[in-house]
């Protein structure tokens, strides 16, 4: 009797397991065609997207330091201490276009650098595609593998791809289940022209090059009139005609020469059969078996040495890394990869009770999620944003730009840079509550460097105290503001918001070290400029003296548009929150008591939240009429997620006009802008409304398609702004973590935003501030049972419903409630 119920235990441990693994793929029943088909794979420094082809095998590169430009690429002196009072004046006296112009004209500097493609790998195999069968390519997130299968001519094939961390590589095995049988060339290209491809021997093929110099802003109009397509080989074709992805704006002036030089080493390893030199690759003939070890590198030292003729050597550094993995067989390369891998991604387990559609292909159930009401589909996309997470940002890597780390364009949309008005701020939402602290290490690093820059333009810029940013960098860490207009580029409060990641951190992992040594330098400085920064206005109120929101722009009382005005919401919630964080933090570390007193001075002459006349949160000082009642950016509502300023207990009537808000601008959004109104209706208990916004999130979209388009998700999962932008896939992610838990009024709430839809679930794993994971089941709509597992010995409120009571929690010792504990 024993034996049986362990016989039965285990069947149905194997098919629960089997069940969830079958959950976690995203697979399809043919090659990837578009670029948002391919599957992506990463080891938070390099890229590929796998397009899975057969016959004729695609990877597109990515290394995430490869950008153009180097460090005086985007410097332009710009100095606004002798204009400033002219524009307040301006503003003053209401003239906002005058004062808009002005900025625009006068305060900008030079575009920011492009992230680059790294290049291109292609396998070309033998045989007739007409006759393969039993395809199919799949993406395994719970093991980070991605894989193609087919039947050609009876023999069954397989490619595993994996991005190793613990090796630093990209590693492809090919095999067939007949020996002799695999047969392909392997060839690398660029659309960097100065590409080239070199093989030292049978078993290694080198591709290198070099990346665009210094870059100036031109419209492709201006470089056909003055017939210079030549000097742009990677947008034009050599008869002057455009290639298929040139776009309107063109980034690509060399002026100073060539920038970072870049190779990638291929390591062919073969198991029978035969490998020679082809003119441009290799030949892999008759093997039974073959593993491909690339490593990529670039020469970037650092975002203040040129890279040109002070970087490091690629190639040395891919040759290491090949030599270290010389003993190591794919399967010991393999079994590293999973185990770094799965000690990040199994710390969090999401299940939704629902049917099982898995076996449709991923493309099929997000066109049919709607009818389905597909919940797996919920968990997978929640499950993606960690994946994409741990793929992308590992430590001592760059952080994640707008695509993440995988871009295959010469002109990227927004350059694929840094934008630190929301986008790169909500790609890291996820990193502390769904349990990836680790991962959040590349934005702190990019955070002290970009205050190195930072400094030094306060001062010149402005004559300020501390250091400041504005709404764009990239890898150099440029620190003024970026060219275009002022509502998108005049924006000195970036440093705040960058910050309060750190201070999240902080909240979240209890490390005294790390706020002493990491947050409170950085925090100090955004506050320092910030003291300075702000003016008194005639009601003597403190106010930013100079102001944007975002992106968003109000009508004058003449009916005119102008985007340039004072003391705007966001810009008095991010000083707000830095001027209580800093005081907050210096109280805690006993230092610098006259600062502090100046910070708690101003904080009380701070400009309030204003209310307006349809019940609103104030976007400006003033309740100007909007021309896009429905705009895509909502960022006056900062201090109410992602900051903690505004909730319903401390200040209900506030939380009342953000509701009306959130009313005002609607539900439909690109891709990204819902990923921020899942996490504000989520914050204001509406599970249903954020679950609304989820199922317009779960909208197909397909590139060049009339019939699917709009915001919502690619084929293969990727967030479509359009065009694909990462930020939503975290944006989401962060948003479910918040329907099922949150810790940010000093309390722990469980299930704060459940909607009806997900009537039975658990999720395992989640973190709250204070350092304490928590577990969930839930069932029919209610709390079954909780686990909450602390680090340290705490006492902590847990809310649930309503209901609080107080708990003790002994370090790393769970406790457990049940739905009758409240």
């Amino acid at each position: 009797m024993i034996k049986f119920v362990f016989i039965l235990f285990f069947l149905l441990t194997t098919i629960f397991v089997a069940g969830q693994s079958a959950l976690l793929k995203l697979w399809y029943e043919e090659p990837a065609e578009k670029w948002t088909e391919a599957l992506p794979v990463g080891n938070g420094r390099q890229g590929a997207m796998i397009f899975g082809d057969p016959l004729n095998e695609h990877l597109q590169l990515n290394e995430n330091t490869l950008y153009s430009g180097e460090p005086s690429s985007t410097f332009k002196n710009v100095n606004i201490q002798h204009d400033l009072p002219l524009v307040v004046k301006m503003l003053e006296e209401e003239k906002y276009v005058e004062a808009d112009k002005y900025v625009t004209d006068n305060w900008l500097g030079r575009l920011h650098q492009c992230y680059q493609p790294f290049g291109n790998l292609y396998l070309n195999f033998e045989g007739d595609k007409n006759k393969v069968t039993g395809f199919r390519r799949a993406l395994d997130i719970e093991n980070s593998i991605s894989t193609v299968s087919f039947n050609l001519n009876g023999i069954k094939f397989t490619r595993e791809v994996f991005a190793s961390f613990p090796d630093q590589l990209i590693v492809m095995r090919i095999s067939a289940d007949k020996n002799a049988s695999v047969s392909f060339t392997m060839n690398f290209n660029s659309v960097h022209p100065s590409g080239s491809t070199e093989t030292p021997s049978n078993q290694i093929l080198i591709f290198k090059g070099q990346a665009p110099g210094f870059l100036l802003r031109r419209t492709l109009e201006q470089v056909e009139q003055k017939n210079d397509q030549h000097k742009y080989p990677e947008i034009y074709n050599t008869d002057g005609s455009r290639k298929s992805f040139a776009k309107q704006v063109l980034y690509g002036d060399e002026v100073d020469g060539k920038g970072m030089f870049f190779e990638a080493q291929a390591e062919v390893r073969n198991v029978g059969g035969l490998v020679s030199k082809t003119e441009n690759g290799l030949q892999i003939s008759n093997a039974d078996e073959v593993v491909i070890l690339l490593s990529m590198a670039t020469s970037f030292n650092g975002f203040d040495k040129n890279p040109s003729h002070e970087g490091k050597n690629p190639a040395e550094i891919n040759r290491k890394i090949l030599e270290k993995a010389k003993t190591k067989t794919f399967e010991e390369l393999k079994k590293a990869h999973i185990t770094d891998y799965k000690n990040l991604f199994d710390r969090v387990k999401f299940e939704l009770k629902s049917n099982d559609f898995s076996k449709l292909t991923t493309s099929e159930r997000l066109k049919n999620y709607a009818v389905n009401n597909d919940f797996n589909l919920n968990t997978l996309l929640f499950q993606y944003g960690r994946y994409l997470m741990i793929s992308g940002s590992r430590p001592g890597g760059q952080p994640l730009n707008l695509q993440g780390i995988w871009n295959a364009e010469v002109i990227p949309p927004w350059n694929s840079g840094y934008t630190i008005n929301i986008n790169t701020e909500m790609n890291y939402w996820p990193a502390e509550v769904t349990n990836l602290s680790e991962c959040h290490e590349p934005l702190f690093r990019l955070i002290k460097e970009s205050a190195v820059n930072g400094t030094k333009t306060a001062e010149k810029m402005y004559g300020n105290r501390g250091w400041v940013a504005h709404h764009n960098l990239d890898i150099w860490r440029q620190t003024y503001p970026v060219d275009n207009q002022a509502r998108f580029s005049f924006w000195p409060m970036a440093q705040g918001w960058l910050v309060s990641h750190l201070w999240e951190h902080y909240l979240f992992t209890d490390d005294v070290a790390f706020l002493k040594n990491e947050l409170y330098p950085v925090l100090k400085g955004a506050a320092a400029f910030y003291a300075d920064w702000l003016v008194e206005n005639k009601e003597g109120f403190l106010l930013t003296p100079v102001s944007t929101t975002p992106e968003n722009a109000f009508y004058t009382s003449d009916k005119q548009t102008a985007t340039v005005s004072q003391g705007t919401t966001m810009d008095m919630a991010i000083v707000k929150e830095t001027f209580e964080r800093t005081i907050l933090a210096s109280e805690k570390l006993g230092v610098d008591e006259d600062f502090r007193a100046e910070l708690k001075t101003k904080q009380a002459k701070l400009l309030p939240y204003k209310i307006g006349a349809k019940g609103q949160l104030q976007e400006w000082s003033v309740d100007f009429e909007e021309p896009e009642p429905q705009h895509r950016h909502l960022s006056h509502l900062y201090g109410f997620h992602p900051g903690d300023q505004i909730t319903h207990e401390k200040t209900p009537e506030l939380f009342e006009a953000v509701r009306k808000t959130l009313e005002l601008r609607g539900d439909a959004a690109t891709g990204w802008s819902m990923g921020w109104k899942i996490n504000f209706w989520a914050r204001m208990y509406d599970g249903d409304h954020a679950m609304k916004i989820i199922k317009n999130l779960f909208n197909y979209v397909e590139e060049g398609s009339t019939q699917y388009t709009g915001g919502g998700l690619y084929p293969n999962l990727f967030d479509a702004h359009p065009p694909f932008q990462i930020d939503g896939n975290f944006g989401y992610t962060a948003g479910v973590a918040e329907m099922l838990l949150q810790s940010h009024e000093g309390k722990i709430s469980l299930l704060p935003a459940l909607p009806s839809d997900w009537k039975s679930g658990k999720i395992k794993g989640l973190k709250a501030r204070g350092n304490i994971e928590v577990s969930l089941v839930w069932k029919e709509g209610k709390l079954d049972s909780a686990k909450l597992i602390a680090q340290n010995n705490k006492t902590v409120l847990v809310e649930y419903f309503g209901k609080t009571i107080e708990l003790r929690l002994k370090s790393n010792k769970p406790l457990f409630l049940k739905h009758n504990s409240f």
